[in-house]
């Protein structure tokens, strides 16, 4: 499998030195995330290959919003890195049986607990580091007997992995549930 460096300048690098110019030739290719890469480097590479950005209707947001954001010193206290996971679940019930893949982007805490992101704003997330999490295989529901694998994703998965999750961060304040 090819692999691209999504470096923390939001460049795709093609045999670690080669600027890769069409994202569409990369979309199959195995992500390496290279040092210092942050959710600022991600949006970045948005900005830089606008062309993802129609791979889901979140990212033009994303990319459009980097202007009018901090420029650094975007890390809230308490998270260490955030990791995009990867869960393939094995579902028997109610039939028929399905085989379910997705992608879920957690905030782990500087004591390696798990934390829900969604209630930070994307702008105060810019400088975390991002890493890919493990890959966890579930059999019918059995937690107990839960598998963990090393995550490997392709660029597609990865880009729309990180925008589905980031686009519940969006929400107007005036949409938010109140008691």
């Amino acid at each position: 499998m090819d692999e691209i460096i999504l470096a923390a300048n939001g460049f795709l690098l093609r045999y670690g030195e080669t600027q890769e110019v069409d994202p569409l030739c990369v979309l199959g290719a195995r992500v390496v995330l290279a040092e210092g890469y942050t959710l600022r480097s991600f949006v970045q590479m948005l900005c830089l290959n606008p062309l993802l950005t129609r791979l889901n209707p979140f990212a033009k947001d994303l990319a459009g919003g980097l202007a009018g954001w901090p420029l650094s010193g975007c890390v809230p206290a308490g998270i260490e890195r955030l990791e995009l996971s990867k869960t393939v679940e094995i579902i028997g019930h109610p039939a028929p049986p399905r085989l379910e893949i997705y992608h879920a982007l957690r905030g782990v805490g500087t004591g390696g607990e798990d934390l829900e992101i969604k209630p930070y704003p994307v702008e105060t997330l810019l400088d975390v580091p991002v890493v890919l999490g493990p890959l966890k295989h579930v059999v019918f529901g059995d937690r107990m007997d839960e598998f963990r694998f090393h995550t490997v994703c392709n660029l597609f998965e990865f880009q729309e992995g990180i925008g589905w999750q980031l686009a519940f961060h969006g929400a107007p304040v005036e949409c938010a549930l109140r008691r």
